[in-house]
């Protein structure tokens, strides 16, 4: 071995380590505890940062044969490196996943070093991007984790622009765990470069070998994806748990096997005549299921008025608007939801599950939208981001065929989830966003107001002119992180009785106060309004506060949760009320796909066959998300379980196959109260 020492490698390796210095120097408070300082961790991370310049600062000419050895030791042993690394941001060593379990993650480590070398021929540059890309891999899901209590999904690469956004409003901070996991990702990088690779890609014979590796990666790739593979390493996504799922199958490994599922799987039964016998209500029905009705709350049982002649409806999906109390018992200073419950013995009203947790909140306005369900869709779809390109019947659709005037509000980014382009292909004529709004007011010194939002919906309404509106509106001032600030929040909630402090919890409840007054505003302005009209109001999905406060409501640790306790975290409130007498009712459960349906039945519109079949359906399957469904005697079932509820489901499949990937046999006046075929 030859060691050479020039004076531009010196040069270049001093300002790296002096960059390495300054930043502990800027980051030193992370190694403080109960204010003593620790050393040893300090240390740690500099000898690692400082390790990887000194061995970058000589060059080294390896004998041919030790430096093939070399490159070929390195390209073995970085993806068993990056393995533990990722698996140490997420939270657990990989030590403790089964040895097969490792195999099949060190395997997509190395095919993405495998992939990168195949498309650069370069050592190097492969060795530095396959390591970067794998340690970015780990620490995105180490922040997804913070955020949102879950682990990164596959199908949130499809929301990067959406995520950019959102990640803006969150507290993005290096810490210990980052800088120790990154310098451990330095030093090794470091000496894998010590080896050189100077060939060219211009003999035939690196054609061949560059041909053959992408070869072997690509056929082992697709085995991988083989149903015996699968079953002989006993390979199982956890939809319900995808936290639990990733700590088992450990999370490189766990993002590969959502790759199965990216594209829906034609149902085995799926015909477009057995299609149409199912909606027209025609096809065989389980006689087991025992379906029930809505508990009625109207106790003097008098005869109300019938219901106005076509009601302007007004659908408010509120960001992250829920009832944490679902989860267990806990005291406030104040009530911090006292309008809403005043409101709702004379409404609709109930408990809605949704298919997302702390984000994803295009897919319960799909489900709401459109009447279909994500359950039947891969793990963690974006269905704005993936599958809606193309116009597809709606709420809006329908009831723009019976002379509404449909309109979208979102105080928010219109690009966001790609609603731009999903709500006119839902059939919205119009869509507002922040920007349509004269001087919103902000909370948090970032999301527009409740108060402020609802102003807006009142200025809409008052200007629709003659005809009916619906109008879907959806909310931003709840939305995720609770560190922002919190000047400009009117009122403060805290946590009461003894159950500790957490701030992130007692902000989301102050904001969800300010989104109760809010609340009572709208409703008051909508009582003194002579013209019938409805509101639809429901949440997306519960916050994402801290998990030690969940875990103490729930009196469990979140990766040890039962099916019927990890769906109260999917539960948020609904209600339908309206400027007239409508017939009170309660529903335990009920989910968002059915809600739509529930609100055109409330409003006495004339409905498509389609929601008629929804009518029908719900009784008998009351609810159904992504993570399973519940039968009319309230009981949680996983989707693998056979029930007498099964045949309903997979009707339910093949009907919404049809609904949204139909094409040319597409049963479009099935969708529709008055379809045109022009």
């Amino acid at each position: 071995m030859k060691l050479s020492v020039s004076k531009k490698r010196v040069q270049a390796i001093a300002i790296l380590a002096a960059c390495c210095i300054l930043l502990l120097a800027t980051h030193v408070d992370l190694f403080m505890a109960d204010r003593k300082l620790d050393g040893n961790s300090l240390a740690l991370v500099m000898a690692l940062l400082l390790g990887g310049c000194y061995i970058q600062s000589v060059k080294a000419e390896l004998h041919p044969l030790v430096n093939k050895l070399w490159m070929l030791a390195s390209f073995l042993l970085l993806p068993y490196v990056m393995v533990y690394i990722v698996e140490y941001l997420a939270g657990q060593s990989a030590s403790l996943l089964s040895s097969n379990i490792f195999a099949l993650n060190y395997f997509w480590c190395l095919a993405v070093y495998a992939v990168v070398f195949v498309l650069t021929n370069h050592y190097r540059g492969s060795v530095i991007a396959g390591s970067v890309f794998c340690y970015v891999v780990g620490v995105v899901n180490y922040f997804v984790l913070l955020f949102r209590s879950s682990p990164l999904q596959l199908t949130d690469v499809m929301s990067i622009g959406t995520a950019a956004d959102v990640a803006g409003n969150y507290v993005i901070a290096i810490d210990r765990t980052l800088l120790l996991a990154g310098s451990v990702v330095f030093l090794a990088v470091c000496a894998a470069c010590v080896a050189q690779f100077s060939q060219k890609r211009r003999q035939w014979y690196q054609f061949v070998g560059t041909a053959v590796l992408l070869a072997v990666t690509v056929v082992s790739v697709n085995q991988f994806y083989d149903d015996q593979v699968w079953k002989d390493n006993h390979l199982e996504l956890n939809f319900w748990n995808p936290l639990q799922g990733y700590q088992e199958n450990g999370t490189v490994l766990s993002l590969a096997m959502e790759g199965k599922y990216l594209r829906p799987e034609k149902p085995a039964n799926y015909s477009v005549p057995y299609t149409e016998e199912i909606i027209m209500g025609a096809a065989a029905k389980p006689t087991d299921a025992a379906p029930v009705a809505a508990v009625s709350t109207n106790e003097t049982e008098e005869p109300l008025a019938a219901t106005p002649e076509k009601p302007n409806i007004i659908a408010i999906m509120n960001e992250s608007y829920a009832d944490l109390s679902i989860l267990g018992d806990f005291k406030t200073s104040v009530p911090y939801m006292s309008f809403y419950q005043s409101l709702i013995p004379d409404t609709i009203h109930g408990n809605l599950s949704v298919s997302v947790l702390g984000g994803g909140t295009c897919n319960s306005e799909f489900e709401f939208l459109t009447g279909l369900t994500t359950a039947f869709l891969p793990s963690g779809v974006m269905v704005y981001q993936q599958y809606i390109n193309d116009p597809l019947d709606s709420i809006a659709t329908i009831l723009k065929q019976q002379g509404y005037k449909t309109m979208a509000f979102h105080p928010g980014k219109p690009d966001s989830w790609r609603r731009d382009k999903i709500y006119p292909l839902l059939g919205f004529d119009t869509f507002l966003t922040e920007k349509d709004m004269e001087d919103p007011t902000y909370m948090r010194e970032a999301y527009v107001t409740d108060s402020s939002n609802y102003q807006e919906v009142i200025r809409l309404f008052e200007e629709k002119g003659d005809s009916k509106l619906f109008l879907f509106n959806v909310t931003i001032q709840n939305h995720g992180g609770y560190q922002l600030n919190t000047v400009d929040i009117p009122k403060w909630v805290s946590l009461r009785g003894g159950i500790g402090r957490y701030p992130e919890t007692e902000q989301y409840l102050s904001i969800m106060h300010a989104s109760d007054q809010a609340l009572k505003e709208l409703i008051t302005y909508f009582e003194g309004v002579d013209e019938p009209t409805m509101i639809v109001f429901f949440g997306d999905h519960q916050p994402s506060v801290e998990s030690a406060f969940v875990e103490k409501l729930l009196g469990q640790p979140l990766d040890k949760l039962d099916m019927e306790t990890v769906q109260k975290r999917y539960q948020v409130p609904f209600f339908i009320w309206a400027n007239y007498d409508i017939e009170p009712a309660y529903y335990e459960n009920i989910s968002a796909n059915y809600l739509s349906t529930l609100a055109l039945e409330a409003a006495g519109v004339e409905l498509p066959a389609y929601n008629q079949y929804l009518s029908r359906l719900q009784p008998s399957l009351p609810m159904i998300n992504a993570l399973g469904y519940a039968d009319a005697a309230g009981q949680y079932h996983y989707f693998s379980e056979e029930t007498p509820e099964t045949e309903l489901l997979e009707q339910y499949k093949v009907v919404q196959y049809n609904y949204l990937f139909g094409g040319h046999n597409r049963l479009n006046e099935l969708y529709a109260v008055n379809y045109d075929s022009e």
